[in-house]
């Protein structure tokens, strides 16, 4: 899929308008989390992921020495982490063992999820296609607060393209 420029340049300053929050980013060495949905193909994911990471290590010194959560949110009661180098991220042998995995998935589990594993994250960037369900709205904008609505992007591909939104919307 073709990646272009002002897609690439409206991630970038997204990313920076997240990392300038007042009180989000001090200078410290960076964490950041990737949510990998698994309703995604491998060859998507193979395709943007590491492009992105790549973007973002090109362009600011800040993501040259990053410690990455890698989020693999494959449904509700299937949700795992694990904690991998930005360079390994960027490799296509990362992707071999990843399996797509279809089925609904509920937005508030993953949002309740990060909120109590991902606390301090200060990016973390949504990898999905946008088709998961939002049952709860209360529920979710209260898992949201104080810090993941102002945190947490997301990169929604489609079968022509990639949209970012930053705050969350709702998507269905």
């Amino acid at each position: 899929m073709n990646k272009s420029p002002v897609f690439l340049k409206n991630f970038k300053n997204t990313v920076e308008r997240i990392l300038h929050v007042p009180g989000n980013y001090t200078g410290q060495i960076l964490e950041m989390a990737v949510v990998i949905d698994g309703s995604l193909s491998r060859e998507q994911v193979a395709d943007y992921l590491p492009e992105l990471l790549g973007t973002l290590k090109i362009h600011s010194e800040v993501f040259r020495n990053v410690r990455l959560n890698v989020v693999q949110w494959q449904g509700d009661e299937n949700i795992t982490c694990k904690v991998s180098p930005m360079s390994m991220v960027q490799l296509s042998s990362y992707y071999e063992d990843y399996q797509q995995q279809l089925c609904k998935k509920n937005f508030e589990k993953l949002i309740s999820y990060l909120r109590l594993f991902q606390a301090r994250a200060k990016l973390i960037i949504l990898l999905t296609d946008g088709k998961y369900q939002v049952e709860q709205e209360e529920l979710l904008q209260r898992a949201m607060q104080p810090f993941l609505e102002k945190k947490l992007m997301q990169v929604v591909l489609t079968g022509d393209g990639a949209d970012i939104r930053y705050r969350v919307e709702r998507v269905v």
